[in-house]
């Protein structure tokens, strides 16, 4: 077959539950249930047909391949925000191995079918933002049920192109490193703030452009002494940079 006909691009959603491992065999079971019901709810409330994705299920999670027939700013919107409500019905007054919690990412790269499984430098950045310590930190620290993330490359298009009713202020601009792969990407946490979240324990220090729009730099000044000094005279801090 000629190379080019094996080429496909295609929107890639991969999905991963918390706690699978720490949960007995039944405590398992239930939790994959309540994932695949929770993900099936979303897609049949965002009118979409999950039944035409090639799923690839593997306990706590599911990398799901989209035909082209799937309006992507759908995905991003409706389905995100339909998962965030039906998670939240399935969690209703249960807690322990009951409660699913999710981290999802969304990316449209290259998928390509192989004997077992899909391959492709897009499936293995789904993966890998899905795995990633901004995105694990931004669950646990929220609280909530669901946080996701957005390739650069689908946030640009579809969130920053207006084609959603996200607001691009919605989302927060990470960098993720994970194995090879070092990408900046988007972080939403449907209904919370995911600006005010401290993942500093778990990403490298942002740069400025980064920031939140209107968050102020705070200059930080350290004195070292390593002996006796006569300071009468003298300014220490901000204000020495200032004589």
């Amino acid at each position: 077959m000629p190379r080019e006909r094996t080429f496909a691009r295609r929107l890639l959603i991969s999905a991963d539950a918390t706690g699978y491992g720490r949960r007995g065999d039944r405590g398992q079971a239930r939790l994959q249930r309540g994932l695949l019901k929770v993900l099936g709810e979303a897609a049949e409330r965002a009118g979409l047909h999950r039944a035409a994705w090639d799923r690839q299920v593997a306990g706590d999670g599911e990398l799901a391949v989209l035909p082209d027939s799937e309006p992507e700013p759908r995905v991003v919107d409706g389905y995100v925000r339909q998962l965030a409500a039906a998670l939240r019905r399935h969690n209703r007054g249960v807690s322990g191995d009951v409660r699913v919690r999710l981290r999802l990412a969304i990316h449209h790269g290259t998928a390509v079918r192989g004997a077992e499984s899909y391959d492709g430098r897009g499936v293995v950045e789904v993966t890998r933002l899905c795995d990633s310590a901004p995105l694990r930190t931004a669950l646990r620290e929220s609280g909530s049920d669901l946080a996701v993330i957005l390739s650069g490359r689908v946030f640009h298009d579809v969130v920053g192109g207006e084609y959603t009713l996200w607001r691009p202020s919605d989302f927060r601009k990470v960098r993720v490193g994970v194995k090879e792969l070092t990408t900046e990407a988007f972080l939403l946490v449907p209904g919370h703030d995911v600006h005010s979240l401290d993942l500093a324990a778990d990403m490298p220090s942002s740069p400025a452009s980064e920031r939140r729009p209107g968050a102020a730099d705070t200059p930080v000044v350290q004195n070292n002494f390593y002996d006796r000094v006569d300071a009468s005279d003298a300014t220490f801090g901000i204000g020495a940079s200032r004589r």
